[in-house]
């Protein structure tokens, strides 16, 4: 409850300070949430051993700050953007990719944006809405109540349609295509537990195949999408062109090759900046709750995205992520 304090009274303070302090407040407080909090510090020191194996114990302890301070960094939009108009949002953005939204609801089957937790994802999530799509998200179920029910509102005032994770979820998010919208999804964290098995940077873990399994049922094309923060406090949005998804009649077969499709845009999304990979849990468990596995995802999984000549926006070292896992 104590979050769900903090964000009531944060959110009385935030019109009166000024942007630029309120960034240098969020920087304060999230180096000092990683300094205090040594299990979160853990958590994510794992997830980066795994982002980033070649960086150094000081590269890799300056990207778990630096996750640290993305987090309260987006709270603290999630609140400051509430009183925020449209022209204000697409002033905040530099928008790479909106053709492919375009030709993507050409076909009438809606479309699902996947993504990652990385850089503003409120910004991600507004964005179709302040472009004049029908748009939604799945919200992750949080503890306790009223601080989904607290959270839900605050991404309602801002513009952004936010469909439960209850029993009238698939019937609303199939509604929603239907009427060829855009549903937004995260594809990086098994919230549930019940996800998919597959390879993520190397190693077996549990990911959600929500996002692949709609696409296939209803034929959405999936559209990887990311957003970036940069220096000035203003975001960089990339839209990638439709996942080329298998379709050969054999479910199982075809929701593990799609499975790895996606996990290669998710490697590649958080790759271009770990340090702003919002996710303050462990994503890969012990090495003993698998075991050692071999074949989802493996190293020589042949590229079906056509990213390679339609690269990710970012950083020169990104070359590691084409390496191919």
């Amino acid at each position: 409850m104590w979050l769900l304090r903090i964000l009531k009274i944060a959110a009385v303070l935030t019109p009166f300070i000024p942007s630029r302090i309120g960034y240098l407040v969020c920087r304060i407080l999230g180096l000092a949430y990683w300094l205090v909090n040594r299990r979160t510090r853990r958590n994510v020191a794992s997830n980066l051993l795994m982002v980033a194996p070649d960086s150094g114990l000081f590269r890799r302890n300056i990207l778990s700050a630096r996750v640290s301070i993305t987090v309260v960094t987006n709270y603290y939009d999630l609140l400051r953007m509430r009183s925020v108009d449209r022209t204000t949002i697409l002033d905040l953005v530099e928008l790479t990719g909106l053709e492919n939204v375009e030709r993507a609801l050409e076909q009438g089957k809606g479309a699902i944006i996947l993504s990652a937790h990385v850089g503003n994802f409120s910004v991600m999530a507004r964005l179709p809405s302040a472009l004049g799509y029908d748009a939604a998200i799945v919200a992750e179920r949080i503890q306790p109540a009223e601080l989904f029910n607290y959270m839900a509102r605050l991404r309602s005032a801002m513009g952004i349609r936010v469909i439960p994770p209850d029993s009238s979820m698939l019937r609303n998010v199939t509604s929603l295509l239907k009427r060829n919208g855009i549903l937004l999804l995260a594809g990086d964290r098994d919230v549930s537990g019940l996800g998919h098995r597959v390879r993520f940077f190397g190693r077996e873990t549990t990911l959600p195949a929500g996002p692949i399994m709609l696409a296939m049922r209803t034929g959405a094309p999936v559209l990887p999408a990311v957003t970036l923060r940069n220096r000035e406090h203003r975001s960089t949005v990339w839209i990638g062109p439709p996942i080329c998804l298998t379709q050969t009649g054999d479910r199982e077969r075809d929701l593990e090759c799609n499975m790895i499709t996606a996990v290669q845009q998710l490697e590649r999304m958080i790759s271009i900046d770990p340090g702003q990979w919002a996710v303050l849990q462990r994503v890969w468990p012990p090495t003993s709750h698998f075991g050692r596995s071999e074949g989802i995802g493996s190293a020589d999984t042949p590229d079906a995205t056509g990213l390679e000549s339609e690269a990710l926006p970012g950083r020169e070292d990104d070359s590691a992520v084409r390496r191919g896992r």
